[in-house]
């Protein structure tokens, strides 16, 4: 879906992608070994080359025609010129919980795809300030680092995931349910909080785990 002309819009994002940076992955995974970035970083990263250039993104959740949850993402011009691009939503729970998860990386993926935003990882500038130093050990010959600021630890990890698994759960989908966040953010405190709940759940047959 676009608006019939896009002359002024293509000339707005053509100028804008030659500003963009390539998005922070500022978020570290210590039990996955990855780095990602969040809906918060992209949306730092993209917000003020739009608005110079008179872009802006807008995004709704919207029904398909054969009634499944779509995320519908805008990049809007100030001339009021626009395209449109619906994402189906696959939810990990039919219930509002499940709906509100699947939206938060709906929402990453098409804001970034939409404007041609691509991640990378944040080094604070030291590649290029240490490109005599010979290359890092490949991940697999890295210690694991310890975990800073309360967060859960790889344990912990570990042991909601083998939990969740048994009730056929995904840790990652799970943690923006129960908490509002994603993974790498859960900390110390609410996991030992939720390996309790979950231990004292109720056994199968009875009522199931929430």
């Amino acid at each position: 879906m676009k608006s019939e002309t896009l002359d002024q819009l293509a000339a707005a994002l053509s100028a804008a992608q030659a500003e963009f940076s390539a998005v922070p992955k500022d978020k570290a995974n210590p039990f996955f070994k990855s780095t990602y970035a969040d809906l918060a970083s992209v949306v730092k990263t993209a917000t003020p080359v739009l608005t110079k250039n008179g872009l802006s993104i807008s995004q709704f959740i919207t029904n398909t025609e054969d009634g499944g949850d779509a995320l519908v993402t805008y990049l809007l011009h100030s001339s009021g010129q626009f395209i449109a691009h619906t994402m189906k939503l696959h939810l990990p729970k039919t219930d509002p919980q499940g709906q509100g998860s699947a939206v938060t990386y709906a929402r990453r993926y098409s804001f970034m795809s939409v404007l041609g935003l691509v991640a990378d990882v944040d080094d604070d500038g030291n590649a290029a300030s240490n490109q005599s130093r010979p290359l890092p050990a490949r991940q697999s010959e890295v210690a694991p680092k310890p975990t800073t600021n309360g967060e859960a630890s790889p344990a912990q990890i570990k042991a909601l995931t083998t939990m969740l698994k048994k009730k056929n759960r995904d840790i990652a989908v799970e943690v923006v349910t129960r908490w509002n966040k994603e993974l790498p953010e859960l900390t110390k405190a609410e996991a030992s909080t939720w390996i309790d709940e979950i231990n004292a759940q109720p056994k199968p047959g009875e009522e199931p785990f929430v």
